[in-house]
């Protein structure tokens, strides 16, 4: 029988410091528009991993330095491996707090890591509609972009009808006239 090894950082728990429980899984991030006649739409964008929550203590004669330790590494909030059940996700400690039962050898613990990324192979694909979106957003924006520069008078909507006389106040308006003390007119 394999043993498995929880292993955050450079620090390995070992024995009693191994938690009973590390829960794992999240959400789908999205947003719901609720649409007249009960219809929905809805847009995915992506993963949401819950934080990697976990109780142990610590029974040895480094008990504490091991606390200080995983404090350090806290207050750093460096980006951390954590490598449990066959798993590993790259993740920063969010919260560790810390109780000595009995100096130095007996310390209770309780840690909260949050997810940064999942390491390749360890979950389905990331991509979402959201990111199609925004790289086809993205695509029509720098098209459109292009076009200006190279024809000007494509960005005008060329279906527009000009001013008339009236309209400017009796001044004739050519191509480089500008036009100041307009009143609005009505139709």
């Amino acid at each position: 029988m394999a043993i498995d090894v929880l292993r955050l950082g450079g620090l390995s728990f070992t024995d009693f410091s191994v938690p009973d429980l590390i829960p794992g899984g999240g959400h789908q991030a999205m947003v719901v528009h609720k649409l007249p006649g009960g219809n929905r739409v809805i847009d995915t964008l992506g993963r949401d991993d819950n934080d990697i929550v976990w109780r142990g203590q610590f029974f040895e004669a480094a008990a504490l330095n091991k606390c200080v330790q995983l404090d350090a590494m806290r207050m750093a909030g460096k980006l951390l491996t954590l490598t449990y059940a066959g798993q590993s996700r790259q993740v920063v400690i969010s919260q560790f707090i810390y109780s000595i039962r009995r100096f130095p050898m007996w310390v209770e613990y309780a840690i909260t890591c949050t997810v940064y990324q999942q390491q390749p192979g360890t979950s389905a694909a990331d991509s979402s509609a959201a990111d199609a979106a925004a790289s086809n957003d993205a695509a029509a924006g720098n098209n459109a972009a292009n076009n200006a520069i190279n024809d000007p008078n494509s960005v005008f909507d060329t279906g527009t009808t000009p001013f008339t006389e009236t309209q400017t106040g009796g001044q004739q308006i050519t191509p480089g006239t500008t036009v100041t003390g307009t009143q609005p007119v009505s139709p």
